[in-house]
């Protein structure tokens, strides 16, 4: 689960929203105190709103740029440039867990020494971070919490 807090900074005042994803890949809940008024996702590019109330007008806008400006958006495609020649998928299971799958034929145990040694460069996160990475098969795996 990834929760976000989004309010405008444009008004003062105004409501604070949070944004929930639940699993990967799902759309984000929109809440308001305790009543989820929405969801919101990103389809072709564009982020949709379903309000079952009326919102602010930009609000959308406001969460799409919150959700994207978010370092889970962007750790796996650094992971995916720095290890290219491991690496085959990186995928968020929410902001404090990642599934790293490598690609066929590489020494896993190569792989983890260098994994384990240099990831925690690109987590920019302030809390634990949990990286389970399997070869191909996923019949070896190892694990780096960082």
């Amino acid at each position: 689960m990834i929760e976000l807090t989004y309010f405008s900074e444009k008004e003062p005042g105004s409501p604070v929203y949070h944004v929930i994803q639940f699993n990967p890949g799902e759309p984000w809940q929109l809440v308001n105190g305790d009543e989820v008024i929405g969801t919101v996702d990103k389809q072709h590019g564009l982020w949709n709103l379903r309000s079952w109330s009326s919102v602010p007008e930009g609000l959308v806008t406001g969460i799409g740029q919150l959700i994207e400006n978010q370092h889970f958006n962007k750790l796996p495609g650094q992971i995916m440039q720095r290890w290219f020649g491991y690496v085959q998928q990186v995928v968020v299971l929410s902001d404090c867990e990642y599934l790293v799958i490598c690609i066929d034929g590489i020494n896993l145990e190569r792989f983890e020494k260098l994994f384990s040694g240099s990831v925690s460069e690109l987590v920019k996160d302030e809390w634990m971070v949990r990286f389970r990475v399997y070869d191909t098969l996923m019949s070896a795996d190892f694990e780096v919490l960082v």
